[in-house]
C-alpha cells in the first residue's frame, strides 16, 4: 500500500493515459464525434500540465528537456483544459436543448475567456517574461470561472436526468480539489504532512475522470439505444410507405381494369383477329411488368413513366375502340431520364380524363400531355381532355344508383407529399375547366409541377 501511495502520481498518469486513449478511440467509432474529442482533449491536457508535477524517470525528463516550454505554459495550459471542460459539459449535458439562455452564457464565457486569457499570455510573455499571467489567472480568470459554476450547478439542478449525477459528481471533484490544491500551495502550514497540494489536486482530476467516463459510456449506452428506437421508426416509416405504395398501385391496378382489359382481349380472340390479340397481350404483359417493377421502387424516370402511360392508354382505348387521340408533347430542353417522380403518379389522373371525361362522349376523343419546363426548378406537366368537364361528370356520377367511393386521387397527393419530404420545393397540382366560345364545358386540365431539387 505505501508503494501506491509513493508512486501515486505515476498510477493516476497512467489511468489518464488509458481514458485519452478510450476516449479518442471513441472520437472516431462514435457518430457523437464532438463529445470523446472534447473529452480527449481536455485530459490531454491534463495529462501535458502533471507531466513536469509527477515524478518518475519519462515524466522527469521531458520536464526536464522542455522545462523552458513546461514553466511559460504552466498557466495557460490549465486557463485551456479549463474552457474544455466548460464545452464539454454543455455537450455531455446537450444544454442546449434543455436551456438556450444557459448554453448561450457557457459560450460567450468560453470565446471571452479564450480571446482575453490568450492576450493577456501573449503580452506577459513576449514583454513581462510571464511574470503576470498568475496573478490575471488568481485574480481575474478563477472568480469569473467560479462563478459561471455555480450559476451552471444551479441551473442543471433543476434537469431530471441521470447524467447530471455523474457531471455533478465530476465538477465537485475537479473544481473542489483544484480550490484547494491552489489554496493549499500558498498556505502549506494547514496541510496535511506527506501530501503535496499537487496530489490533491491529481487525486480531484482522478475522480472526475472516472465519474465522467463512466457517465460518457452511460451516454454512449443511451445513444445506441436511442439509435435502434430511431432504427426501428425509420423500418415502421418505411413500411408504412411500402403499404401505401402497395395500395396506391393496388387501386391504380384495379380488378375492373384487368378484368375489362382481359374481356376486350378476349373477344379478339373470338373475332378470330390473332395479330390485333397478339399485339395488345403483349402490351397488357409490359404493362403488369411494369406496374410489378415499379412496386419495388421509390423513384422512376420521366421517360419510364411516359412508356408505362403509353401502355396503359393503349390498353384502356380497346374499350373505346381506339377512338381516344393521345398526344404527347416534351420541351427539347429536358432530358427525361434525369427527371425524377414517383411510379405510376399520373395515371390516376389519365384515368379520371378517360372515365369522367371522355367516356360519355360519343365522338372527337381526346388527351393531350405537355411536358415543359415550368423555370429551372420545377417541370410541368399538364393533362387536358377535351370531355364533359367536371361539372357535367360530377351530376352523372350523382345520378348512378351504384356509386363507389374513388381514392386513387387522394392517395396520389399523399405520395407526392412524401416524394416532396426532403426536397428544396413543394409540388403544385391544380385543375382547371375548359370552357368553349360559347360558354360550354369543353374539358378539364390537370396541372402538376413537380420540383426537380
Amino acid at each position: 500500500m505505501s508503494t501506491f501511495f509513493l508512486n501515486f502520481n505515476t498510477w493516476v498518469q497512467g489511468v489518464l493515459f488509458i481514458l485519452i486513449v478510450y476516449h479518442t478511440s471513441a472520437f472516431f467509432i462514435t457518430k457523437d464525434k464532438s463529445l470523446g474529442g472534447v473529452y480527449a482533449a481536455y485530459l490531454f491536457l491534463v495529462f501535458l500540465y502533471l507531466i513536469p508535477k509527477t515524478n518518475n524517470e519519462s515524466s522527469m525528463l521531458l520536464a526536464n528537456y522542455y522545462s523552458s516550454f513546461f514553466r511559460r505554459a504552466n498557466w495557460i495550459i490549465q486557463v485551456y483544459y479549463w474552457l474544455l471542460y466548460a464545452w464539454f459539459s454543455l455537450l455531455f449535458l446537450s444544454i442546449s436543448k434543455k436551456s438556450k439562455i444557459l448554453s448561450s452564457i457557457i459560450k460567450w464565457y468560453i470565446k471571452s475567456a479564450f480571446v482575453i486569457s490568450t492576450m493577456v499570455y501573449v503580452i506577459d510573455l513576449f514583454a513581462f517574461d510571464n511574470y503576470y499571467f498568475v496573478w490575471y489567472f488568481i485574480t481575474v480568470f478563477m472568480p469569473v470561472s467560479l462563478l459561471i459554476v455555480f450559476v451552471f450547478l444551479k441551473t442543471i439542478s433543476k434537469f431530471k436526468d441521470v447524467l447530471n449525477t455523474y457531471f455533478v459528481v465530476g465538477v465537485v471533484f475537479f473544481v473542489g480539489f483544484s480550490l484547494l490544491a491552489i489554496i493549499f500551495s500558498y498556505f502549506p502550514r494547514f496541510f496535511f504532512k506527506g501530501f503535496s497540494p499537487i496530489d490533491v489536486f491529481i487525486f480531484g482530476v482522478l475522480i472526475e475522470a472516472i465519474a465522467l467516463s463512466v457517465g460518457l459510456g452511460y451516454k454512449f449506452f443511451l445513444f445506441r439505444e436511442e439509435s435502434f428506437k430511431l432504427e426501428q421508426l425509420k423500418n415502421a416509416f418505411e413500411n408504412e410507405i411500402n403499404e401505401l405504395k402497395l395500395a396506391s398501385l393496388h387501386s391504380q391496378m384495379n380488378p375492373h381494369f384487368i378484368f375489362n382489359a382481359l374481356n376486350s382481349i378476349k373477344l379478339y380472340i373470338i373475332n378470330n383477329d390473332r395479330d390485333r390479340a397478339a399485339y395488345y397481350l403483349t402490351r397488357f404483359s409490359k404493362l403488369i411488368r411494369k406496374i410489378l417493377e415499379a412496386s419495388n421502387k421509390n423513384e422512376v424516370t420521366l421517360k419510364e413513366e411516359l412508356e408505362t402511360i403509353d401502355l396503359y392508354l393503349n390498353i384502356e382505348n380497346i374499350r373505346f375502340k381506339n377512338q381516344i387521340e393521345v398526344l404527347v408533347s416534351v420541351d427539347n430542353t429536358i432530358n427525361l431520364e434525369q427527371v425524377k417522380l414517383p411510379p405510376l403518379i399520373l395515371q390516376p389522373f389519365l384515368e379520371n380524363a378517360i372515365w369522367h371525361g371522355l367516356s360519355s362522349k360519343k365522338n372527337d376523343k381526346k388527351i393531350t400531355i405537355d411536358i415543359s419546363k415550368y423555370n429551372t426548378h420545377f417541370v410541368s406537366i399538364k393533362i387536358e381532355d377535351n370531355g364533359i368537364g367536371r361539372k357535367a361528370s360530377a351530376k352523372i356520377k350523382a345520378e348512378k344508383s351504384i356509386k363507389r367511393k374513388s381514392v386513387g386521387i387522394q392517395l396520389t397527393k399523399e405520395r407526392l407529399d412524401r416524394f416532396v419530404k426532403y426536397k428544396k420545393h413543394n409540388y403544385t397540382l391544380s385543375y382547371r375547366d375548359v370552357v368553349s366560345v360559347n360558354n360550354e364545358a369543353a374539358g378539364t386540365v390537370v396541372f402538376l409541377a413537380l420540383p426537380l431539387v
